[in-house]
């Protein structure tokens, strides 16, 4: 719980590995504070609403995952440029492409958010947040390991089908009983995807996939989610 939320809770890395095929649990933790906040506030305008929700997307998870999504993005684009990915990686400090990245992403998401709320189903905030979560197991399953001792590689140490497997049925099942209907399906298979390609771009871009291309994947799936939901 401590790993990916602001959350408090005792235990080691290890265990965090350990129990990971229960990661699902965890998005649906986040997602469900944030459902709940948000109908406390339905009567306000829906922007607002919609900006609550960002916000507390993002301060859910320590804005641990935005910082990822940044960095990699970051790593990314800066490589187009003849630039190493991961040196960027490395770099503490934010660049033009990651500011530039992050800005777009946040408007994405307000707009989607607003779509979301727009229709009155709170609880597609709950689903999103459990997509994020899949998406981030799927690119640990598939991506390659640190070379360092980083809390990808500690994680991906007890990662294999058969746990990405259950990460995928427990999201699959929690979907399916905050009334998510077809999306059941619909966003661990998104989720699953996405995890593939982002582990993949980071291969062929660093080398191995780390936490912040884990930040990256998690972010997209829980955009992806949000739209498939609110266009709907």
């Amino acid at each position: 719980m401590g790993l990916l939320t602001v959350i408090p809770a005792r235990g080691s890395l290890e265990d965090a590995a350990r129990w990971f095929y229960l990661v699902p649990i965890v998005g649906f933790i986040r997602g469900a504070i944030t459902s709940l906040s948000l109908v406390a506030a339905a009567w306000t305008p829906p922007y607002v609403v919609a900006a609550l929700a960002v916000v507390l997307h993002y301060v859910g998870q320590g804005f641990m995952h935005a910082d990822g999504f940044s960095d990699f993005s970051e790593a990314l684009l800066a490589s187009r440029s003849g630039l190493d990915p991961g040196t960027i990686l490395k770099d503490t400090h934010r660049g033009s492409f990651a500011i530039a990245s992050f800005s777009a992403f946040a408007l994405l998401l307000f707009a989607s958010s607003l779509y979301a709320v727009s229709s009155h189903f709170y609880m597609s905030f709950m689903a999103a947040e459990i997509g994020q979560v899949s998406a981030m197991a799927a690119a640990l399953h598939f991506g390659g390991p640190e070379p360092y001792d980083g809390m990808a590689k500690a994680l991906k140490a007890r990662m294999n089908a058969w746990v990405l497997a259950a990460v995928c049925a427990f999201s699959a099942a929690l979907v399916f009983l905050i009334g998510g209907g077809p999306f059941a399906i619909a966003i661990p298979l998104a989720s699953l995807a996405i995890g593939y390609v982002s582990a993949l771009t980071a291969d062929r871009a660093v080398g191995f996939t780390n936490g912040d291309a884990l930040g990256f994947a998690g972010e997209i799936s829980f955009l992806a989610s949000l739209l498939m939901i609110a266009h709907v």
